[in-house]
């Protein structure tokens, strides 16, 4: 039995989601069980009330949980917002494994829980740090163009800074060479870069917005980052019916999400792929981009050749001025968004 690796499987998922649900559920199990327990007489519970009572008890638990996650961060900032990254990361990976096809035989546990320890070591903590720090020097009085010059500071230095950190956490959870990590930052850096930019600009007008308190802001964009991995890996799956083929995957030290759009462009000719040591352009004026060569092969050559080592950026990926302009539109287009945004802030009476 335990040499079936899908019993296994089964197993942990069935603990794991066990002891969420009841750790989620308990007071309103218990509540709903003494309601027909303790039999307190028709006049004061009907069958009806019962069923009316157990069912309004269930419907007002997301606000209740939400609540209560609201009044237990303060208490640890930055322990319950790593917890918050963790089980977001963990289980964005397992979606993304879900829609790429595979099975309980095939399903990669120990990845999901390796994303999951990346996102509670490094997203968590670091988020909580770079929140408090946009609130503080970005906020500029509440001006509704600050939430825009928070998403262009989160969309730029940040994420690149974010997408390597987690790449190093991965790399090093996984016993993969420094080395060998630093290149596939390097590789997916940009095209990571412009995949986020199709989706984020737009949930963080939301995010960096004052509709969303401090203190919640991390938890809403874990659940959107769930949401994205959702919805790329349903797009990837449904273009040709066929399970999912990963091209980009843990090797490359990418996020989930990230995972599934790098894998998803390669599919469909933006990105080319041949080995994870540098994206190039196909050509001079072209849009299509490849993975060129291994390390392995590449000191090889610079041997034969007396070369000099590759510098320490050498491999970087950067777009053109005419490519960074044509996928850099949702971060312009974002501009009227938040300014109607806020003028519904203003109409809610909001704090801003």
């Amino acid at each position: 039995m335990l040499n079936n690796i899908g019993t296994i499987n089964a197993f942990v998922i069935i603990t794991f989601g066990l002891g969420i649900a009841y750790s989620l559920l308990e007071n309103d199990i218990r509540a709903v069980a003494a309601l027909y327990y303790y039999d307190l007489g028709p006049d004061v519970y009907p069958g009806f009330a019962r069923a009316t009572v157990a069912l309004d008890l269930f419907l007002r638990l997301p606000g209740e949980l939400l609540h209560q996650y609201e009044a237990l961060v303060p208490q640890n900032p930055v322990f319950y917002k790593a917890c918050t990254s963790g089980v977001a990361y963990l289980f964005g990976d397992f979606v993304s494994q879900v829609y790429q096809g595979r099975t309980l035989d095939s399903l990669d546990l120990p990845r999901s829980f390796r994303s999951g320890a990346a996102g509670f070591i490094g997203h968590g903590p670091l988020c909580h740090y770079w929140m408090l720090t946009m609130e503080t020097y970005l906020d500029y009085g509440g001006a509704w163009w600050a939430t825009g010059i928070k998403v262009l500071a989160d969309q730029t230095v940040w994420s690149l800074y974010l997408n390597a950190m987690y790449s190093f956490l991965i790399g090093t959870l996984a016993f993969r060479n420094p080395a060998e990590v630093w290149k596939d930052v390097k590789a997916t850096s940009w095209p990571a870069l412009r995949s986020s930019w199709r989706f984020w600009p737009f949930v963080h007008a939301i995010s960096f917005s004052h509709a969303v308190p401090l203190d919640l802001k991390l938890l809403w964009v874990d659940v959107m980052e769930i949401v994205w991995v959702t919805i790329l890996s349903r797009v990837a799956n449904q273009d040709d019916g066929e399970p999912e083929d990963v091209v980009v995957g843990e090797a490359f030290g990418v996020d989930p999400a990230l995972e599934v759009a790098l894998t998803d462009q390669v599919k469909r000719g933006e990105l080319m792929f041949a080995a994870p040591s540098g994206w190039e352009p196909a050509t001079d004026d072209s849009d299509v981009w490849y993975f060129r060569g291994d390390s392995s092969q590449a000191a090889s050559d610079n041997a034969n050749n007396n070369e000099e080592p590759p510098a320490l950026f050498a491999g970087l990926t950067l777009p053109s001025a005419e490519e960074a302009f044509k996928s850099a539109w949702p971060l312009a287009a974002m501009w009227p968004v938040l300014y109607l945004f806020y003028q519904g802030e203003l109409a809610l009476g909001l704090d801003v």
